[in-house]
């Protein structure tokens, strides 16, 4: 009986050809099943191999037509990509197509893309040439990209190219080319908001979502939030709202998920801006200001945002930017933005100095005068008005309604001022610690000491303040006023500790308060002595960074409160020695130098004192004598 079981036999026994005879058979039989087709295109695989082997393009074209138009089951993967790879092997141009791909491998894109834009343009436009051809493009438009300096034009002219060829998308391919296109966009020689419409947003890949961190930890953005970074900001740029709306449902995508990203609620926050959506902006221009609070370029945003609806608040902003930053190379366009709100309200004097100190600027630096700035110039009341001396006090006064911005609806929380100080003598940059009412501790903060603008700046003194923090866990101060408050430091608790370890050599007094709250102390700064497992009274601060949260002691003194039993206790036990060291049957380890200070042995009956102490290799708690106050040996009695 024939079957296609005869045909798979046949292969299996390596008589190809008797089971293609069959398989022909089978073929021909009208109520042929699933089975005959699959004997049958395992056969025509195995034919086109052997003919590709030997060379053989008449039998390569012969069974390659047989198998081309053979419907297979979309169930059968395997199947299917033996066709595909087969079908890959029929084609004349194979040996060019070869040759083109050993050449890019080694390194000659040139050549390869010859080649492979010969046999396309000679006609055959299959869809392995146009991968081929797709890829060489590709190479070719980075190798122009990497030279120096970069040949911009040429590897754009290679990319509009790709477009005319018919290629998966999405894929890894399509994805190169985005990549390509934002590092050219990146130096601002392409409009990467009309882009990012022909490449198609929607097919970008799971994995161009995907952050990289490296070994050393550092994350970099994923593919598909740079370009619609790069997008929607070129978009903003152009004013081209068309492209915008394209774009902000991208952006949406890549802010759910990463919604901490600042710069990606930038550019919701000008796209929305963009499309008349003042609104829905603000929110996003606000949590950006909170996070960048002293950048002027943050501030500017929030103004323009504003504009639309409130010149005042507008006139606020623009104020708050220009006290955020002095440099005219950045900040000119605000100074232009607020001397036309200036204008508006007829305050001539104060406007003309902002256009004044920006055309001194550009003069000085033999750089461009706006036109928008040659316009105000020609103004009738311009040469007749005298420009005010300075607009800083200007700027202070009407900042503070930005500002309000902030905080208008956060409540008022208790605070300390701390001590100044200076980080290498740098007195212009004087810091100051603030602390924040928190439990179990105030949390400190520090901020430059101008921007505290209470009366007395007296250390411990009370003060109240509105803040929350950022997308990077820092506290941000908006504003600080003064509390009336009798009371130094009365923010801060006396919490009761032990002196766990003293460090003579380095003069670091280490104390511990509990098992999540420990820190140190200069000896020299202390006005007590002190010997491990002391008492001492603290008031401490909370700092976090972006490793950790540390402790720091304000004040400090010595103590006839009791140490909590959590952190000291006493004990009566038998001691297991091993090796220089001592080991309890309740757990309290014995320090080498305590077991030759003491020769306590192997089973001697001990009592003492123990601190709780963290044992860093096996990351674990446990207990450590710090006193011995009995010996038993052999059931007599030592004591030390």
């Amino acid at each position: 009986m024939i079957d296609s079981k005869s045909v798979f036999s046949k292969r299996k026994e390596g008589n190809l050809d008797e089971a293609y005879a069959i398989a022909v058979k089978l073929m021909s039989n009208p109520d042929k099943n699933e089975w005959d087709i699959k004997a049958f295109a395992w056969c025509i695989i195995d034919l086109i191999k052997r003919a590709a082997k030997l060379g053989n393009q008449q039998d390569l074209t012969y069974y390659g037509e047989q198998i081309k138009n053979l419907e297979i089951s979309f169930s059968d993967n395997i199947l299917l990509n033996q066709k595909e790879y087969v079908l890959k092997l029929c084609n004349a141009n194979r040996q060019n197509i070869l040759k083109a791909k050993e050449l890019s491998k080694q390194g000659d894109h040139q050549a390869a893309f010859k080649i492979i834009s010969q046999i396309y343009n000679d006609g055959d436009k299959s869809d392995e040439v146009q991968t081929n051809l797709a890829w060489a493009i590709y190479r070719v438009a980075k190798e122009m990209m990497d030279q120096e300096p970069p040949n911009f034009t040429s590897a754009k002219r290679y990319i509009n190219s790709y477009f005319s060829l018919k290629v998966d998308k999405p894929s890894l391919l399509h994805s190169c080319f985005l990549q390509l296109a934002d590092k050219i966009a990146k130096d601002g020689k392409l409009n990467m908001g009309a882009f990012v419409k022909i490449w198609g947003l929607e097919y970008l890949r799971p994995e161009d979502y995907e952050q990289y961190r490296t070994n050393e930890g550092s994350l970099y953005l994923s593919l598909a939030e740079k370009v619609v970074q790069h997008a929607s900001k070129d978009a903003f740029l152009r004013g081209d709202k068309e492209d915008l709306l394209y774009i902000l449902p991208f952006v949406n995508n890549c802010i759910d998920r990463y919604p901490d990203s600042l710069w990606l609620k930038l550019s919701k926050a000008r796209i929305l801006m963009t499309l008349d959506r003042g609104d829905d902006a603000l929110s996003y221009g606000l949590d950006i200001v909170k996070n960048k609070v002293n950048e002027y370029w943050a501030w500017e945003l929030l103004g323009d945002i504003h504009q639309p609806s409130s010149s005042k608040i507008a006139l606020a902003c623009y104020c708050k930017a220009l006290l955020c930053s002095k440099d005219i190379s950045f900040i000119g366009k605000v100074k232009i933005k607020l001397a036309e709100l200036l204008i508006q309200a007829a305050s001539y004097s104060e406007a003309k100095l902002e256009i004044e100190e920006l055309v001194n600027h550009r003069v000085k630096n033999n750089e461009k005068i706006p036109e928008t700035v040659k316009r105000i110039q020609n103004y009738p009341w311009y040469e007749s008005i005298v420009s005010a001396v300075s607009n800083q006090d200007f700027y202070k006064s009407t900042a503070i309604h930005a500002e309000e911005l902030l905080h208008r609806k956060l409540p008022w929380i208790d605070g300390v001022l701390g001590k100044p100080f200076t980080i290498d003598d740098k007195k212009k940059s004087a810091k100051r610690s603030i602390y924040i009412q928190s439990n179990p501790c105030p949390i400190e903060v520090v901020v430059p000491d101008h921007k505290i603008s209470v009366k007395k700046k007296q250390v411990g003194a009370g003060v109240r303040i509105k803040g929350e923090y950022d997308n990077e866990n820092r506290f941000q101060i908006y504003t600080i006023e003064d509390r009336s408050t009798k009371e130094k430091w009365d923010i801060f608790n006396e919490l009761i500790g032990v002196v766990y370890y003293i460090n003579r050599e380095k003069g670091l007094l280490h104390f511990r308060i509990s098992k999540t709250i420990d820190g140190l102390m200069p000896i020299g700064s202390l006005s007590d002595k002190y010997e491990e497992g002391d008492a001492i009274a603290v008031r401490i601060s909370k700092h976090t960074n972006k490793k950790d949260i540390r402790y720091k002691a304000i004040t400090s003194c010595r103590t006839t409160k009791p140490i909590p039993e959590s952190l000291i206790k006493s004990f009566k036990s038998n001691v297991r020695e091993d090796n220089g060291m001592g080991f309890t049957d309740d757990g309290v380890f014995i320090p080498p130098q305590m077991i030759k200070a003491y020769d306590i042995r192997d089973d001697d009956y001990i009592s003492g004192k123990a601190i709780l102490n963290y044992n860093k290799k096996r990351s674990e708690w446990g207990w450590k004598a710090i006193s011995i106050n009995s010996v038993v040996i052999n059931n007599s009695a030592d004591v030390g």
